[in-house]
């Protein structure tokens, strides 16, 4: 059930949010935590020398026995999904299983189905310059059900959010919460420091996941290929043999260049690629909710 190449033939976000996360059992239980909370959780023994506060009397006169209440704690928090839907995203190599938008649109949704059933608030940023999606956090079923269809109907096309709409977006995001970033982030680490700035703040944590192709990470064997840009009008063509070295190694000094950025901006970066199943992408965040 985390296979991309099954997972893309699913129309439906919100079913396939809810096949991911109820057919997954590692790692996918309720994050409860015990505490003085204000909502009910369960009865459990009580302790000999623990406050005598927490014994239910009311148990103890009927069963003649000591039981203590444990109460959910309140630990709710918003999550913003930021989902980079600019034509870079369609690309999708020759035995590729999804393009990196729809990798990227499947694990927001499992997100999104995650936090909504913790009890969390679910919000939308994303798009590109010329159409930009802001969905304000809501929690319940129904609102994430309002954002999945949202962003089921988004597209990848134009070049990526432009820097006032970032402003917007850092002035407005809500306190407590958890930001995550799903994008190939290939245009320029320098950019992200900018628009990641609010990670440093300790009321919000944020987690870069760089969806990218393995075709672009390395090149397929050709005796030629004509390089298109998708967010603009440049053409080259070339033998990947001739520039395969240099290639990669440009890529992978980018890489490292890029997580260090983020890394030092405040925020967490995995890598991730699309013909890789979507447990890598759910473990990160899931480590990062129990410890919210």
């Amino acid at each position: 059930m985390l296979d991309p190449a099954r997972l893309s033939r699913i129309d439906d976000l919100s079913l396939l949010a809810r096949l991911v996360v109820r057919g997954s059992r590692s790692g996918m239980h309720r994050s409860i935590r015990q505490g003085r909370g204000n909502e009910f959780f369960q009865y459990r023994s009580y302790e000999p020398g623990e406050d005598l506060k927490n014994v239910d009397w009311r148990v103890f006169a009927k069963r003649d026995e000591l039981v203590a209440k444990t109460y959910q704690e309140d630990t709710n928090v918003n999550l913003l999904l930021v989902l980079d839907g600019s034509a870079s995203m369609a690309f999708s190599g020759t035995d590729s299983p999804c393009s990196k938008f729809r990798y990227a649109q499947m694990l927001a949704a499992c997100f999104g189905y995650l936090a909504q059933r913790q009890g969390d608030r679910v919000g939308l940023f994303g798009g590109s310059e010329d159409s930009v999606e802001w969905i304000r956090p809501q929690g319940g079923r129904a609102a994430l059900n309002r954002l999945l269809v949202q962003m089921g109907s988004m597209k990848p096309a134009g070049r990526d959010i432009g820097r006032a709409s970032w402003e917007r977006f850092n002035a407005v995001i809500p306190h407590e919460s958890i930001v995550v970033v799903l994008s190939d982030f290939l245009d320029g680490e320098e950019e992200w420091a900018d628009r990641l700035r609010f990670a440093k703040s300790r009321r919000y944590e944020c987690l870069c996941l760089q969806t990218l192709d393995r075709e672009e990470l390395v090149l397929p064997d050709s005796d030629a290929l004509r390089f298109v840009e998708m967010e603009g009008d440049g053409e080259l063509s070339a033998s990947p043999e001739l520039i395969r070295f240099d290639y990669s190694a440009k890529m992978n000094n980018y890489q490292e260049s890029l997580q260090k950025t983020i890394i030092q901006a405040g925020a967490e970066f995995e890598f991730l690629q699309t013909d890789l199943d979507l447990g890598h992408a759910l473990r990160s965040f899931l480590g990062m909710r129990v410890h919210s």
